[in-house]
């Protein structure tokens, strides 16, 4: 279902690629949580796309929730997140973060080691 829902562009977004005729813009997020899912299935060109747009355009995020999980999906495809991790530790401000969800995966992306561990990847 993932592959079929890829942006005509590449990546994915929080529905369909497609709406009405008209192709949607992917969203980081959606991309590096898409990616997750379909570690299985690497060799996939949407897939292979996919990570490299991630990992090309992972230096320019500033929300944290998408830092987050773009470098959670980076690590698991083996890229060096370096400059993510001192990126998200600088936009991260947990008293600032009134989302539960967005202080976990940060939390997750920080111990990234830990948490992929813990997933089985």
């Amino acid at each position: 279902m993932l592959l079929e829902r890829v942006c005509p562009r590449g990546g994915w977004n929080a529905g369909n690629g497609v709406v009405y005729g008209t192709s949607l813009a992917a969203h980081p997020d959606d991309i590096a949580i898409a990616v997750l899912a379909l570690k299985d299935h690497a060799k996939e060109p949407a897939v292979i796309r996919s990570v490299e747009w991630l990992e090309a355009e992972a230096k320019n995020l500033q929300a944290p929730w998408s830092l987050a999980w773009a470098l959670l999906a980076l690590v698991a495809y083996s890229r060096n997140v370096d400059r993510l991790i001192n990126s998200l530790a600088k936009v991260i401000e947990p008293a600032g973060i009134q989302d539960i969800a967005t202080l976990a995966v940060a939390a997750l992306a920080l111990h990234y080691q830990r948490s992929l561990t813990l997933l089985g990847r």
